[in-house]
């Protein structure tokens, strides 16, 4: 009787178990975390990734080779770049792009450093005058195992957010 029991809830069970797996997956923040992560992961971790057709080019060798659409950021639908090195994830970045109204100030980029100024403390903010109606402003969090960028680039009736994931590095002054 007992076996027989074991044997009906069984699927239940593994139903259970993979329900709770998958909710875990949907929950994974889109930031530093996922740094290091290998392919099959990032496609575990977000099935709807897509792999690049042709791969964007990112600094000191690393290729754009994953998108996800529609990531959303402080409220605004980001598109989402996984570079990839040695077959692990080593840079995120999220783009996102508009024409007026959403760019008729910078409140969008505010509303983006308040979130991450309380995900991450207090970032260091820098500013350039405005030259020709062009305004840029960046912010930089240190998150421990990770660096948070982001750059707002504001012309007269476009603007572009640019949230960057990358791994902190530590350098003394000999290696410089």
């Amino acid at each position: 009787m007992v076996a027989r029991f074991f044997v009906e809830i069984r699927p239940i069970l593994l139903g259970a178990g993979l329900l709770m797996a998958l909710q875990a997956q949907a929950q994974r923040p889109l930031d530093g975390t996922l740094l290091g992560l290998t392919e099959p992961e990032l496609q575990a971790t977000f099935p709807g990734v897509n792999r690049m057709r042709k791969p964007l080019i990112g600094p000191h060798g690393v290729r754009g080779l994953w998108t996800l659409a529609n990531t959303p950021v402080a409220g605004l639908p980001f598109e989402t770049t996984f570079y990839m090195k040695d077959k692990r994830v080593t840079r995120i970045e999220q783009h996102w792009a508009s024409a007026a109204p959403q760019c008729s100030d910078d409140s969008a980029f505010t509303a983006l450093v308040s979130r991450m100024d309380s995900q991450y403390g207090v970032g260091l903010m820098s500013s350039d005058p405005a030259k020709d109606g062009l305004l840029q402003r960046s912010a930089v969090w240190e998150a421990g195992e990770f660096d948070v960028l982001s750059h707002l680039t504001h012309a007269p009736g476009q603007c572009a957010i640019r949230v960057i994931y990358t791994a902190h590095l530590v350098k003394d002054a000999s290696e410089l």
